[in-house]
């Protein structure tokens, strides 16, 4: 998890060095945003995401996600709306189509030099065949499952284009989606641009 953080980083730092800057107040100006992302499959859980060194197997997507502002809660808080067609390959081949509401935090000290928002998004998610990575050890398996997003974004102060870090999460919610107790976790980055 240390080099993937410091790779996107250093990626978005150079990145954002050459993007050009957009209107005054870009995230409050322009509600909707447009999001590519591709990620990589880790059979690691999500806290163990966060918290501890992880593993990558050979198994990827490719995302488009929309979403578009439509609330605020006071000037720091957005709360969005999104849908994202996904592909996956390698060791699974489907699409999947989720939907969520995603709660956005923009307000930090440092917005002033790199615009930073994280959000976390809830949601549904259909794969359009039961993902080969979710059956493992003789679960329960489903097209449908619940859909978390964790994302944090980097701008250069008043810029349309961002870099995006997310980590795609499907589960059963401990048995409460057709009593699957299991799911998938994918770790990415990509850009997005708001319009």
């Amino acid at each position: 998890m240390r080099v993937f953080f410091w790779n996107f980083l250093l990626a978005a730092i150079l990145t954002l060095s050459v993007l050009p800057a957009g209107a005054a107040a870009a995230q409050k100006e322009y509600p909707w945003s447009l999001v590519g992302y591709g990620a990589v499959y880790t059979p690691d859980r999500l806290k163990d995401i966060f918290f501890n060194r992880h593993s990558y197997e050979d198994s990827y997507l490719a995302a488009l996600a929309i979403n578009r502002e439509f609330a605020r809660t006071g000037p720091s808080l957005a709360w969005e709306g999104e849908g994202q067609l996904v592909k996956h390959f390698g060791r699974q081949e489907h699409w999947e189509y989720n939907a969520l509401v995603v709660a956005r935090w923009h307000r930090f000290p440092w917005n002033h030099r790199v615009a930073t928002s994280l959000a976390v998004g809830e949601g549904i998610s259909w794969a359009t065949r039961k993902p080969k990575l979710e059956i493992r050890d003789d679960r329960n398996v489903s097209q449908l499952l619940n859909y978390l997003l964790f994302e944090l974004t980097l701008a250069k102060p008043q810029s349309r284009w961002y870099w995006s870090g997310r980590i795609h999460h499907r589960s059963g919610v401990f048995g409460l989606y057709n009593g699957v107790r299991g799911g998938s976790n994918f770790v990415g980055m990509g850009t997005g641009y708001r319009f």
